[in-house]
């Protein structure tokens, strides 16, 4: 196993745990709130914000996880219907665009991020820059992986999806 292989491996590992952790926190603060609101009269004033960043935190990180298993939302079907040649192209460029698209995303989140250290959260009171920072961080991972994946299909380290199918199917 490559150094970078095994680096893969323990960002995958931590990624993968702080989803789980984050799951067991929205889950968890959400139906607390429901108890102490309904029962207790009493409710906790920063769950929903604190389940909302939690949300979008899990999304942002299990992205990176999508892109590089590379499975993320793609037309299958008119990307299965090509030529393996023309398919390559239309796959290669896909990435190549969400490699564009994340790096523009990345560096305007990294702004926002920065801009808003100052700046507090209303129920929390946490610098706003904390919420932001998933987002760089999950756009940049995405970013990243994207590069990785046009990279490993250029070099033919890798097949696609509908390359996998077909010797499934042979």
């Amino acid at each position: 196993m490559t150094a970078f292989q095994k680096f893969q491996a323990a960002t995958q590992k931590v990624v993968t745990y702080l989803i789980v952790i984050l799951f067991l926190l929205m889950f968890g603060i959400t139906n607390l709130n429901v108890f102490t609101r309904y029962f207790l009269n009493r409710p906790i004033t920063c769950s929903v914000e604190l389940g909302r960043y939690c949300f979008v935190s899990i999304i942002f990180l299990g992205a990176i996880i999508t892109t590089r298993e590379d499975r993320h939302i793609q037309v299958d079907f008119l990307v299965g219907m090509l030529p393996p040649k023309l398919r390559f192209v239309t796959e290669q460029a896909g990435r190549l665009l969400m490699t564009l698209f994340f790096g523009l995303l990345s560096a305007q989140t990294l702004r926002m991020t920065l801009a808003s250290v100052a700046v507090k959260s209303s129920a929390m009171q946490i610098p706003m820059a904390v919420p932001y920072a998933i987002m760089f961080i999950g756009s940049a991972g995405i970013c990243f992986e994207s590069l990785v994946n046009g990279l490993a299909f250029q070099c033919g380290k890798k097949h696609t999806n509908h390359e996998e199918a077909e010797d499934i199917l042979a």
